[in-house]
């Protein structure tokens, strides 16, 4: 079986490794990102002072977002999501109870508690002219930690700034995962798509809306086990690509129509230009690609 990280041209990312500077082919890199949460902070204030909120941001496919849960070491489940932030935000300011149960009951947490998905306080982000305030008090926190570290239940987005590098202002356009009954994923030769492949929340027309990817009730093995119809060893970005190029594909006789997202969030062109994505340090990385299958470790440079 061919590694995903073999013939890909290569990419130093400077700075955003720990030093010495460490070589990555672009596939590995999407991995990386798409598995590396972003740190940045808002603020809070306090007497008169302000002080760091810290913020997670998700860097993984535009429109499209997940979060894995691993048991002893095993990548056990992911969570897919494709609904977008803007249709949260407007749920919180009219039925802010509504948007805690549909927490509680698309995580399957009933003790997630209301006000850790709401802002405590005003929260600031930083200017060059001071402060300005971007959460009143009482607020839709949509960078909560059950959206973020905890889970994955609509699209990060920017978020209203917090980051060095966010997202560009325009609102790309929904994407839309139609899922396969077979023939996408299996495991020893045998086809396990239905077995672990599962539509929680849709449209009512057959587009998902909510996707859970889950090792069967019993079963001992990981997803990681897993191989794509493509013959690459499964991730979910892998899984998330498999399933729009499914889309992407028109039936005989059609003319292929153009998808406008079809890269990891990180690679989409920004206001600002084309950045690299923000990624762990040396040790870390080198840990995330053994686990998602990488055949060689990363090469450092002196």
């Amino acid at each position: 079986m061919q590694s995903p990280f073999q013939n890909t041209r290569f990419l130093t990312v400077g700075n955003t490794l720990s030093s010495p500077q460490a070589a990555l082919s672009d596939r590995a890199v999407a991995h990386l990102a798409a598995e590396t949460l972003v740190l940045g902070c808002l603020y809070q204030r306090r007497g008169g002072a302000y002080v760091r909120i810290p913020v997670h941001r998700r860097q993984q496919f535009t429109g499209c977002e997940w979060h894995c849960r691993r048991v002893d070491g095993r990548l056990v489940s992911v969570g897919i999501t494709c609904e977008p932030l803007e249709e949260w935000l407007t749920l919180a300011e009219t039925a802010p109870d509504d948007v805690v149960e549909l927490y509680r009951g698309i995580l399957g947490r009933r003790d997630i508690p209301a006000n850790e998905l709401f802002w405590g306080s005003d929260i600031y982000t930083r200017s060059a002219d001071g402060y300005d305030l971007v959460f009143a008090a009482g607020e839709y926190n949509p960078l909560n930690a059950w959206n973020t570290v905890r889970g994955a239940v609509h699209i990060n987005g920017s978020a209203r700034g917090g980051f060095d590098t966010a997202p560009a202002d325009d609102t790309p356009p929904r994407l839309r995962l139609r899922l396969p009954k077979k023939g996408l994923l299996f495991l020893g030769g045998v086809d396990m798509t239905a077995e672990v492949l599962r539509v929680s929340r849709d449209d009512g027309r057959g587009w998902i809306d909510r996707l859970e990817v889950a090792v069967p009730a019993g079963e001992h093995w990981a997803l990681s086990e897993l191989v794509l119809a493509s013959g690459d060893r499964f991730t979910p970005l892998g899984l998330v690509e498999a399933l729009v190029g499914d889309i992407a594909r028109p039936p005989a006789g059609q003319a292929a129509r153009p998808m406008p997202i079809l890269q990891p969030a990180w690679k989409r062109p920004r206001a600002s230009g084309d950045r690299l994505p923000f990624l762990p340090g040396r040790m870390v990385a080198d840990a995330l690609l053994r686990q998602l299958g990488a055949a060689q470790p990363v090469v450092s440079y002196a």
